[in-house]
């Protein structure tokens, strides 16, 4: 979600474009970084009522190398070839680049969103009988149990003295 809306966006960069303001006016009045508002009025004046619109599909590694070919073959700046292609900001030209630099076209496939799934515990140290189990194993195991035990012991601690706690609030004489 972006920090500002894209209607807003839209008001400043007509303001700007139609002579009305200066970015860095409108970025004095309303704290706004003025270079991001110039970039909001690069955008519109390119892509006009479809600015700061999200791309109706996501972008491919294929797209992606493209406008960085078109970039390289037109001397665009990151910038420039940011607000031609709707880009929510230079710095994503950025990362494509960076991606691009250390794996190639691989760098640029779509990563997969949210967080990454927990791992699963190895159930093969947990099936282990003691006889089995090295040395080095069995003290991590006692250690992992001792750790239990000291948690449990403390959310019981906790447990009673909340206990301890309500029966006093409910003791104590209403004045």
């Amino acid at each position: 979600m972006s920090k500002y809306s894209r209607a807003f966006k839209i008001t400043l960069a007509q303001q700007c474009l139609n002579g009305v303001s200066s970015p860095r006016a409108l970025g004095k009045q309303l704290s706004i970084p003025y270079s991001q508002i110039r970039y909001w009025s690069k955008v519109y004046s390119f892509n006009g009522e479809e600015s700061f619109l999200p791309p109706k599909f996501p972008r491919t590694a294929k797209d992606k190398a493209d406008i960085l070919k078109r970039m390289w073959s037109e001397n665009w700046s990151l910038t420039y070839t940011s607000a031609f292609y709707n880009l929510p900001s230079p710095g994503t030209l950025s990362v494509w680049l960076r991606e691009f630099d250390q794996s190639g076209l691989q760098g640029l496939q779509p990563k997969k969103r949210g967080c990454p799934s927990m791992k699963k515990q190895n159930q093969e140290s947990n099936d282990k009988s003691i006889d089995e189990m090295t040395l080095e194993e069995l003290r991590d195991e006692l250690e992992y149990r001792r750790t239990e035990v000291a948690v449990l012991k403390k959310l019981e601690a906790l447990d009673e003295m909340k206990r301890q706690q309500a029966k006093k609030k409910r003791q104590s004489p209403k004045g």
